[in-house]
């Protein structure tokens, strides 16, 4: 019963995890989204551009913060890539993880449980 609880464990563990995993590649995926927008606003704007600072918003030029613009969805794109290899790795273990707890499952009888 040791064995089983503990593949249990480990399902819910993991399970856990993916969630959480899948929690911050959505965050990711807002951030990503927010910055593909500022772009967009960036290419028809006209005049002043202004940057936040903290609580600050700062004048900066264009260039400036379209190079900032970059550098930050670059950073986001590669961690969302490896979100989704560790989500991939981590389904992958949760199916097999699942199919031993259901082996173990299928050993025991009613009356064992």
């Amino acid at each position: 019963m040791t064995q089983q609880n503990d593949i249990s464990l480990q399902f819910q563990q993991m399970q856990q995890q993916l969630q959480m995993l899948m929690m911050q590649k959505e965050q990711y995926k807002m951030q990503l989204a927010e910055i593909t927008k500022a772009e967009d606003e960036l290419k028809t704007s006209k005049g002043d551009i202004f940057k936040a600072a903290g609580m600050v918003l700062v004048r900066s030029d264009k260039e400036s913060v379209k190079k900032d613009l970059a550098t930050q969805k670059e950073t986001i794109e590669v961690r969302m890539k490896s979100f989704e290899k560790q989500e991939s790795i981590l389904k992958t273990r949760l199916t097999e993880v699942q199919a031993k707890l259901m082996e173990s499952f299928k050993g025991k009888g009613p009356a064992a449980q």
